[in-house]
């Protein structure tokens, strides 16, 4: 069966010549032990537009309490490969079957502060979906329509202390939540993407 033509369309843009900020760079190197991780950046079509989701982290987790993220870990060893962690977090976390997960692509590597290697998967989900979040992990999902997260009053530069210096980060603002670190990097990346040739995939 051919995919549909947004499928094609994001699989086209994200098989590009990245550009990464040097901020991205500097902390990658400046972080020869980050430890392995994947996330998932979630794609679907609902109500005729391009939608992605992210969680809000419980206040349980070791790390990254309450901030806003995709869905995503810790390699385990029994993952096959870093696309296997993704959608397997993603699983769990949100309670969509990995197996309805379509990879569509990656977007460029990012290493947060805090020391963890993300490798980042965009996948396309099957809408409608179910979500079912695990309490342990996720205090809540947020769904935003990607025209939303276009909007250019959403995104100011902040500095974040790393190593005794100070690294700009975007920060969206968005409905009320603020993303920011390695998942602002990441959807910086998404959006670059999404707007090549000056308009978001139909």
């Amino acid at each position: 069966m051919t995919p549909p033509p947004w499928i094609l369309e994001i699989r086209r843009r994200l098989a590009r010549d990245w550009v990464v900020p040097d901020v991205v760079k500097e902390i990658a190197d400046g972080t020869p032990d980050a430890r392995p991780a994947a996330v998932l950046v979630p794609l679907y079509v609902k109500e005729r537009e391009l939608w992605t989701l992210f969680t809000k982290r419980s206040e349980a987790v070791e790390t990254h309490k309450g901030q806003i993220a995709f869905p995503g870990g810790l390699e385990a060893l029994d993952d096959a490969s870093p696309w296997d962690t993704a959608v397997r977090e993603t699983e769990e976390e949100v309670g969509i079957p990995r197996k309805a997960i379509l990879r569509l692509g990656e977007l460029p590597e990012v290493v947060t502060l805090t020391g963890f290697r993300i490798r980042p998967f965009v996948g396309a989900l099957p809408w409608p979906f179910e979500l079912k979040e695990d309490p342990r992990e996720v205090a809540s999902v947020i769904e935003i329509p990607i025209r939303v997260l276009m909007g250019p009053t959403l995104v100011e530069e902040r500095g974040v202390a790393w190593k005794g210096r100070t690294i700009p980060t975007p920060v969206y603002h968005v409905r009320g939540h603020v993303i920011w670190g390695a998942t602002a990097f990441l959807l910086a990346s998404l959006l670059e993407a999404l707007t090549d040739e000056g308009r978001p995939p139909a």
